[in-house]
């Protein structure tokens, strides 16, 4: 038998390939933004962005709008999840899954381009509804699958079960399904939050004039305005908000199992 020192020395050995590249492309490039960001002054970009109003506004509306669309992603995801997952058979459940997960195969801007024409022939104005929509629409494939994944977790026979105790689709769902599969429902709405509140091919393409957001922000201020630091700042902020919320939810999920 292997011993544990050796099972850790093959744990780490596996992990080091994913540490090393978190570390060359993730920390590694913040870092560098930290140290941006203080050549001008340590706290100088931060009190900016905190005093002017109109930095903390984008801030919060891109965080209200990612929630939004998360939320929204998750409880679309509800229903076709939980039917591929327990009452499709083999085939028609393969069948499905690539049907749903087949827009990822186009292009991002060719989905939100196509988005675009059918809002503007439905007759939706580019604005914070245009990039909501956009932005379920976008994520919408990547939330199923997580509902997907914490669906088909849950066992055949506890559903079974509570189908002979009288209970109907809804109450299964309620009760032994979606307590079951928090964990996966939970890390599907961080994914999409994060996604969608740094997103910049959607809130440009639909968000016209009033959906101004962070990735907007960052762009007009790092190669538009040529405010670095600034820019550093804002990022550095976002990154430490993001991780902050994904760590509420996750700690919140948690705690109701």
């Amino acid at each position: 038998m292997l011993r544990s020192s050796s099972i850790a020395g093959y744990t780490a050995l596996l992990a080091a390939p994913a540490a090393l590249y978190l570390l060359a492309f993730f920390y590694a490039p913040l870092a560098y933004l930290a140290v941006y960001s203080g050549e001008e002054g340590f706290l100088g970009p931060y009190l900016e962005v905190l005093t002017r109003p109109h930095y903390y506004v984008v801030i919060a509306n891109s965080a209200a709008v990612a929630a939004a669309t998360a939320l929204a992603v998750m409880l679309l995801a509800l229903v076709p999840s939980y039917y591929i997952a327990l009452e499709a058979g083999g085939r028609e459940r393969i069948v499905l899954l690539a049907l749903f997960v087949s827009p990822f195969i186009v292009d991002v801007l060719l989905r939100t381009l196509s988005i675009k024409l059918v809002l503007t022939l439905v007759g939706v104005k580019p604005g914070w509804t245009a990039t909501f929509i956009g932005l379920v629409y976008e994520n919408l494939p990547l939330g199923i699958l997580f509902a997907f994944a914490g669906v088909s977790g849950v066992s055949r026979s506890l559903v079974e079960a509570a189908r002979t105790l009288g209970a109907g689709r809804l109450e299964v769902y309620r009760s032994v399904v979606a307590p079951l599969a928090l964990p996966w429902l939970a890390a599907g709405f961080v994914v999409v939050f994060l996604i969608s509140f740094t997103d910049y091919v959607v809130p440009s393409l639909l968000g016209g004039t009033t959906g101004f957001t962070v990735g907007s922000l960052i762009y007009h201020l790092i190669l538009s305005g040529d405010r670095w630091d600034l820019g550093s700042a804002v990022t550095l902020m976002v990154t430490l908000l993001s991780a902050a919320a994904a760590y509420l939810v996750f700690r919140q999920a948690y705690r109701v199992l």
